[in-house]
């Protein structure tokens, strides 16, 4: 994080977070301890992830596009690669896109900005990022996108370019109970399906999960290295458990996403497990798989929850 980008600060309920206006990224998220009352992270701060997309928010497409390339409405396009040992354009474009206030309170701020037309990607983008925090609700995050098709010249009406835009949307934030040591956290995950991919984010089928990969139950985290995209959630919402026993610390995660990313966090010293809700697996813009197609002027949106409690 560029620490001249503006930042906010919501608070209530005992819960506080801060947000940068660069992409609308999730710096940090606490909850007051009801004992000591004394801040507990829920999150990993961002100033402790610099290059893994701490707390990011992921559009037009989370993950991965592998090779860069994809191909749209029979036109291909081609990405900067923004991840060198995978040669993918990961993450999407958002969080590199200043964002202004359109409203602030103490407990949310909603905050508007466009992704404008680049060669890699010709669609121009409105997104409203609304954050709110709540004692009943812990934080709620809801990213809204529309296509906006740049118009001909001198025609107001005439829409220039493709009728749609490919999407997809997700969120990054890493989740840690109080900053308790991964190896003796629990993660519960009621996903049945993983993701078979290769390193370029290009997936080559799928697999019920067993063994390590199976988060159903709570599995101790120790020993396990995790990098995989989760599907078959329930359709009707789900929630991830982040469960340190030894305090009862739990932080919940909730969402209604089709997919979602974990990841052990490898390159930050495994200080949090990253659970990502995601819309559409890794390299959707080639395979098409619950791929978004944009329509000009029509809303799309997706959001997650997070809150703290004690067992």
């Amino acid at each position: 994080m560029n620490a001249s980008t503006p930042t906010v600060t919501i608070t209530a309920g005992g819960y506080t977070a801060s947000i940068s206006l660069r992409g609308g990224q999730l710096l940090s998220l606490t909850t007051l301890d009801p004992v000591h009352r004394a801040p507990q992270n829920l999150i990993v701060p961002a100033e402790q992830g610099e290059g893994a997309y701490p707390g990011a928010v992921l559009a037009p497409w989370p993950n991965r596009i592998a090779q860069a390339r994809y191909t749209h409405a029979g036109t291909s396009y081609e990405l900067p690669v923004n991840e060198e040992a995978t040669g993918a354009a990961l993450h999407g474009l958002l969080h590199d896109v200043d964002l202004s206030i359109q409203l602030q309170r103490e407990s949310e701020v909603h905050l508007t900005g466009i992704i404008e037309p680049s060669v890699g990607y010709p669609f121009r983008l409105e997104v409203v990022l609304v954050y709110r925090v709540a004692g009943h609700l812990g934080l709620t995050a809801t990213l809204s996108t529309r296509y906006i098709p740049e118009t001909s010249p001198g025609d107001d009406t005439e829409a220039a370019g493709p009728a749609t835009a490919p999407y997809g949307a997700g969120f990054h934030p890493y989740l840690t109970a109080a900053d308790a040591p991964l190896k003796s956290c629990r993660l519960r995950l009621p996903a049945s399906t993983v993701a078979k991919t290769k390193a370029s984010g290009k997936v080559v089928g799928s697999k019920q999960v067993s063994g390590d990969l199976d988060l159903t139950n709570g599995p101790l985290l120790a020993g396990l290295t995790i990098d995989h995209a989760y599907t078959n959630l329930p359709e009707q919402g789900w929630s991830a458990e982040l469960i340190h026993g030894p305090s009862g610390f739990v932080v919940r995660m909730i969402a209604d996403t089709p997919w979602a990313q974990v990841y052990t966090g490898e390159s930050l010293n495994r200080a949090g497990v990253a659970v990502e809700p995601m819309t559409c697996p890794p390299n959707a813009f080639n395979s098409g798989k619950d791929l978004v197609e944009l329509e000009p002027g029509v809303w799309h949106r997706v959001g997650y929850s997070l809150e703290a409690f004690h067992l």
